[in-house]
């Protein structure tokens, strides 16, 4: 395909020159006669404008067939809102492109390690398992990673950057004078999530760390209050806890109340994801404001992406901000976006 920089190679001008003539920019002082050498190198070539691209319609992707890998089972991944949401991201682009909802293919590894990947057109894998190899993805040509990133030279990637959100919650509640900061977090099939980990490496490096103070659980909100009445009746309850989810730490919040611990004067709370209803808990949850959704859209995006041609492989990384709220025991009276420090 014909690029605006062949058409400006051909006519001796410049690559923006050439845009503005074939995009018809009246206020443009140019020669007629360097116009029309434009405008005839590029029906040589038979270059067409993004607007005519769009005009003579994009390659019908009704039929293609994505499937989405999970290492979940359904029934988990609608108890974790940060999964779910990435694949209503999925849903949604393929939509928005046209691509039928019957060939969006729900995969899971954790059902069927085994699965031959071999009637999709490319392959989206949303968090990964600890026993999973790659080259299990390479049965695919079209691929991409979502909240896991295995070969930045191979293969396409969306990711967090779990280090950057987990210090902005850990270094807000240390600014707010705790040093006695739990976790309270899920059980992943591969070990360690990434949260965990990196609060565990960050608070080592503040000399703050404090093994007693982990909880590690399941991933609902009945998991989040479990796992409070356990940190509660194990004694020397820490003053602030960093929670791996939004529905874990209403389970916390919940079972603080019911133990007369109040939140935040005696425990502060940040969580992780921000979803809807965090806004609207007693008190309003302090939260790390991940855009899920947007990482299953991108990951979509890069699929196409490589199906027209793109062969170099891309990491995306989605902005997360730390969003303020009243149950971390911040004086700010309104929601604020915290940057790093």
């Amino acid at each position: 395909m014909a690029t605006i920089r062949d058409i400006a190679k051909l006519a001796g001008v410049s690559n923006v020159t050439v845009s503005r003539v074939l995009n018809k920019d009246s206020t443009l002082s140019v020669s007629d006669e360097t116009r029309q050498r434009i405008i005839s190198i590029a029906e040589e070539l038979n270059y067409k404008t993004p607007r005519n691209r769009k005009a003579s319609g994009k390659k019908d992707l009704s039929s293609i067939k994505i499937g989405t890998v999970m290492f979940l089972t359904e029934d988990q991944e609608e108890v974790d809102t940060y999964f779910l949401s990435i694949r209503q991201g999925i849903e949604k682009e393929c939509m928005k492109l046209g691509i039928s909802s019957t060939n969006i293919i729900r995969m899971s590894l954790l059902s069927n390690p085994e699965m031959d990947f071999g009637d999709a057109d490319g392959l989206i894998f949303i968090d990964r398992s600890f026993d999973f190899t790659v080259e299990q993805a390479k049965q695919v040509k079209n691929v991409v990673f979502v909240d896991y990133s295995p070969d930045v030279e191979t293969f396409d990637s969306v990711v967090i950057d779990f280090e950057r959100v987990t210090r902005l919650a850990l270094e807000h509640l240390v600014s707010l004078g705790h040093s006695k900061i739990g976790y309270i977090g899920g059980f992943r099939t591969y070990g360690k999530d990434q949260r965990e980990y990196y609060f565990e490496r960050l608070m080592k490096e503040k000399e703050l760390y404090n093994p007693d103070y982990i909880f590690i659980g399941g991933w609902g909100t009945p998991e989040g209050n479990r796992l409070m009445n356990e940190a509660i009746a194990k004694g020397n309850l820490p003053t602030a806890f960093f929670i791996a989810s939004d529905p874990l730490a209403i389970g916390a919040i919940h079972a603080l109340k019911e133990a007369g611990i109040r939140v935040p004067e005696d425990v502060a709370i940040v969580g992780f994801n921000d979803i809807a209803i965090s806004e609207f808990t007693s008190p309003p949850l302090t939260t790390i404001r991940i855009q899920a959704e947007m990482m299953g859209r991108m990951a979509v995006t890069l699929l196409i992406d490589q199906m027209e041609g793109r062969d170099i492989p891309i990491e995306v990384t989605v902005p997360a901000k730390l969003i303020v709220r009243s149950s971390c025991g911040s004086q700010l009276a309104s929601t604020k976006e915290v940057s790093p420090m």
